[in-house]
C-alpha cells in the first residue's frame, strides 16, 4: 500500500475516532439537560444542532472515505450513494450555516443594550427554531441534485464528463449548465455564511475590546459572557481557517493541468476536519461538558 494511501486512511480514521465520541458526548449532555430542565439555553440549542450536523458529516463522508482508503470498493449501491451523499451535503451545509448562526447570536448577546439591539435580543432567542428550519429548507433546495444525480462508481472505472468524483460515489451532472449552476450555488452559499462569520467575529472582538477598556478585569456575568464569546470566536476562526485551506487547495487544482492525488486528499481532509475539531473545542471551552466527557470516559473506557 502506498504511503499516501496509508496517511489518507490514518487521517480520516483519526477524524472518526476523535469526532464521533466528542459529538456524541455533546449531544448526550444537551439531551440530558433538555430532559432535566425542559429547555436548553439558546447557545446550547445551537451547539446541539451543530453537533448533530457534524455527526452526519463524519458518518457520511469521513467513515466511507476511511473504508475506501483501506481498500473497500463499491460497498454502496446507487440508492445507498444517494442517501449518503445527500446526508453529507446537508450535514456540511448545516454545519457552516449553524456556525454562522452561532456567531450572529453571540454578537447580538454582547451588543450594547440600545433600543434596536434590545428588540433583537428579545426576538432572536425565541425564533431560533424557525431560523434553523429555514436554513435546513434552504440547504435542502440547494442540494436536491445530490439525490437526482448521485450513483455508485461504474464497474469499468470510466468516469463520464461533468462528474464530481467522491471515490466511493460519484455525482454525474447531465450537462455543463447544471454542473456550473450547482457549483455556483454551493460557492455563493459558503462564501455568504463565511463572510457572516467573519463579520460577527470582528464585531464580537470590537465589543470585547471596548468592554475591557471600560472595565479592568471582567467579573460575574461579564466574565461568563466573555468566556462564551471567546469560545464562539475559536469555533468561527477554526472554520474560517480550514475553509481557507480547503479553497486554496481547490484553487491550486484549478490552476494545474494534472492534479496530484495528495493535493485532492488534503483538500477533502481539511473539508472534514471541522466536524471532528469543533466538538473538541466546545468540550474544552465548556466546563460542564468537559466534566461530563471525563466522567463518560472513566465509566465506559
Amino acid at each position: 500500500m502506498e504511503v499516501r494511501v496509508i496517511l489518507k486512511a490514518a487521517g480520516f480514521m483519526c477524524l472518526v475516532v476523535v469526532g464521533l465520541p466528542a459529538n456524541l458526548c455533546v449531544l448526550l449532555l444537551f439531551c440530558q439537560l433538555r430532559l432535566l430542565h425542559g429547555r436548553l439555553p439558546p447557545s446550547n440549542f445551537i451547539l446541539s444542532n451543530l453537533a448533530a450536523a457534524n455527526l452526519v458529516v463524519l458518518l457520511c463522508r469521513s467513515l466511507p472515505q476511511t473504508l475506501f482508503a483501506l481498500g473497500s470498493r463499491r460497498f454502496m449501491n446507487d440508492w445507498g450513494c444517494k442517501v449518503v451523499i445527500f446526508a453529507y451535503r446537508m450535514g456540511r451545509a448545516m454545519s457552516i450555516s449553524v456556525t454562522a448562526l452561532l456567531g450572529c447570536y453571540q454578537s447580538v448577546s454582547v451588543a450594547p443594550a440600545t433600543l434596536h439591539w434590545t428588540i433583537i435580543k428579545r426576538w432572536l432567542p425565541t425564533r431560533l427554531t424557525y431560523v434553523i428550519v429555514f436554513l435546513f429548507a434552504l440547504n435542502f433546495m440547494i442540494h436536491t441534485g445530490s439525490i437526482l444525480f448521485t450513483e455508485a462508481p461504474p464497474v469499468n472505472g470510466s468516469i463520464p464528463e461533468y462528474t464530481l468524483n467522491l471515490e466511493f460515489c460519484i455525482v454525474v451532472y447531465p450537462g455543463a449548465e447544471v454542473y456550473v449552476s450547482h457549483g455556483t450555488a454551493n460557492t455563493v452559499r459558503d462564501v455568504f455564511f463565511v463572510a457572516l462569520m467573519v463579520l460577527a467575529a470582528v464585531y464580537i472582538l470590537l465589543i470585547l475590546y471596548r468592554h475591557q477598556q471600560q472595565v479592568k478585569g471582567l467579573r460575574g456575568a461579564s466574565k461568563a459572557s466573555a468566556g462564551a464569546s471567546q469560545a464562539v470566536l475559536l469555533l468561527v476562526c477554526t472554520y474560517v481557517a480550514l475553509f481557507g485551506l480547503e479553497n486554496v487547495l481547490w484553487g491550486y487544482t484549478l490552476s494545474v493541468s494534472r492534479v496530484q492525488p495528495a493535493i485532492s486528499d488534503a483538500r477533502v481532509f481539511f473539508a472534514s476536519c471541522y466536524s471532528a475539531l469543533s466538538p473538541v473545542l466546545i468540550i474544552a471551552s465548556n466546563r460542564s461538558l468537559h466534566m461530563y466527557t471525563v466522567f463518560v470516559l472513566r465509566t465506559y473506557v
